[in-house]
Formats: C-alpha cells, structure tokens, sequence
C-alpha cells in the first residue's frame, strides 16, 4: 500500500535524523541541529497548517525560541537536550512576559522521546500559555500526527522529508536486482498456481510457531504456494548475471538483521516490517517498472515469504527442512 510506503520512509528517515543528532551531540558537534531547525520548521508548518518562521526574524539570538508563527501566536523551542531542566531554563527567561503579554502559547519539540517530561510539574515563572501535555512534542508525537493523514496529506509530508533527508543518488549504484526481480514476478500467471508438493508443511508450521508468527502464519500460508514458481524465476534471473539471486536473499538477511535491533518490535512487527523495508527499496530503484500498488505488495509479500520458507530470514528450528527430502 501507498500508506505503508510513504509512511515507512517518513519514519526511518526522521529516526535517522535524531539518532545523528544524538550521536553528533555527544561529540558536541551541532551543526545538524541548527539545520534541523529549517527541517522541523516546514515539517510542523505542513502538518499542522502553522506558519512559523526562524525566532531570528523576530529578534537577533532570540533567547530561548527558535522558531515562531506570529500570525497564530505560537513559539517553539527546539532542542535535542530533553530534560526537565531544560524546559525550566526555558520558562524563566524574562523574554517570555513580553510575548506572554502578546498572548503567545509556548511549545517544546525535542528531537528524542519526550513521553516522560508530559506528566510533569514546571516553574512556569512568567505564566506564559504552556500545557505539558499537549505543548512538548517530539518525534513520536509528529510520527502519529502523519500517521492520521489521508494518503495525499501523506505523500506531500513523504515529498518534503525526501527532499531535505533523501539520500543524493548515485548512477552507479541506483539499479536494482530486487526491482529486476519483480519485474520477472508481475509478468506471471499468478491466479493459476497448482499446490506446490515438494514443501513440507510440517516443517514450516514449526519455524512459524518457533519465531512466535502465529498472527502472520495466514499471510505466510496465502504465499506460500508461490514458492515453486520463484524458483523458476530464480533460475532464469541468474541465467542475467552470477549471483543475482545471493544478493536478493542477503538483502532481505540484511532487512531481518535490521529489524533483531529493533527491540520496540514484535516477531510479527518484524515480518511486516521486512516487508516494508522491501518495498521502499524497490521503489527508490530507477529501474523498478511502476506497478499498482496491489500488485507491489503482492509480489512483495510472495518474495519475503519465500525467502522465510527458505531460512533466509528468521532462525529455523533444528531439523528445518523446507522440501520434502
């Protein structure tokens, strides 16, 4: 699905951004900051219809504010320091009674998870309009925000995040075999599949119940009938070129590796994610040949279960044995 696209790249993207953000911090090398401020600034403007602008505009080395909408009377700090003391610093400087008397409400938006400053108390010394519960974002609150929009709201956020965190392309290395691969898959005959008896069924259940899938197991079982016409694919795909088909498993190993650091994810969230992973790299190749996005994630979905069935991706119990011997 378009959503699944468009919303996976917007969150990988943003996660890598505060993840360098972090790491260059504890380098105490900023710059990225104060370009994120730019980023942040269209980011929130596009999602939440504000129009802020750089707090310098305002006043040179605006203390405390970097960014401020004067049309809806909002300033926003933002800052990769997430700490209750920060916020504290923030709410005692004497600049915030000038904009307070305005009637300006006051925001936080932290490049890190911010969840556990919402529930706190604040020195709110010049009584300046500021909710903790609403007023401290950070980039779960946007991800959640864009995870509400409407596909077309979506693809313009997915356009801007594109544009300021897309990697540049390089011509010698845009191609790609997995986007070849789907190419092969979308030309066949996918509604006449006969019942493929060389798999053993057995075997599968249990890698499915030894990786905890069970609320994947129907996918995997809708799919996996699929598995004897790949190999016919991969046959002729490596009649094209040596070990095409070894670098689209080791691409897909490297999608499951990715996700075993992921430990906010289930066994399950796992699958889907590799599934996702799959389809912005197939998408991002110059050489993938559009398709409907029904059938994108189709071909999509028969590839990463196949490359489950034949141990791939996840671990296999002893004994796993995808054929019948």
């Amino acid at each position: 699905m378009n959503r699944d696209f468009y919303f996976t790249y917007i969150s990988e993207k943003i996660e890598l951004l505060c993840y360098k953000i972090k790491s260059m911090g504890k380098l105490n090398i900023l710059n990225l900051n104060i370009h994120a401020e730019f980023f942040y600034r269209d980011l929130c403007n596009l999602i939440y219809g504000l129009t802020l602008e750089n707090a310098n505009v305002e006043k040179q080395n605006m203390a405390a504010i970097d960014l401020i909408d004067k049309s809806n009377k909002i300033m926003i700090q933002v800052s990769s320091t997430c700490t209750k003391q920060k916020i504290n610093s923030t709410l005692s400087k004497k600049l915030l009674l000038e904009y307070k008397n305005k009637g300006y409400s006051l925001k936080f938006l932290f490049f890190s998870d911010a969840k556990n400053l919402r529930d706190k108390a604040f020195e709110n010394k010049y009584d300046i309009s500021f909710n903790p519960s609403e007023d401290i974002m950070d980039k779960e609150t946007l991800l959640n925000s864009i995870l509400e929009f409407q596909v077309d709201k979506q693809r313009e956020v997915y356009e801007l995040v594109k544009a300021e965190l897309g990697e540049k392309q390089d011509p010698s290395r845009i191609s790609t075999n997995l986007a070849d691969l789907i190419h092969l898959l979308s030309e066949i005959d996918l509604g006449s599949t006969e019942k493929a008896d060389n798999l053993n069924e057995y075997n599968i259940d249990c890698k499915i119940k030894f990786n905890n899938l069970n609320k994947v197991k129907n996918l995997i079982t809708q799919y996996k009938i699929y598995n004897h016409k790949l190999n016919g694919i991969y046959k002729e795909f490596d009649m094209q070129g040596k070990n095409k088909s070894l670098s689209v498993f080791n691409k897909l190993t490297r999608f499951y590796t990715e996700e075993l650091m992921n430990d906010d994810s289930n066994e399950n969230q796992k699958f889907f994610n590799i599934i996702n992973k799959t389809l912005t790299h197939i998408q991002e190749s110059n050489n993938y040949n559009v398709l409907p996005a029904e059938e994108l994630e189709q071909c999509v979905s028969i590839i990463v279960v196949d490359a489950f069935i034949r141990c791939k991706i996840f671990e296999s119990p002893e004994g796993y044995n995808h054929v019948i011997a």
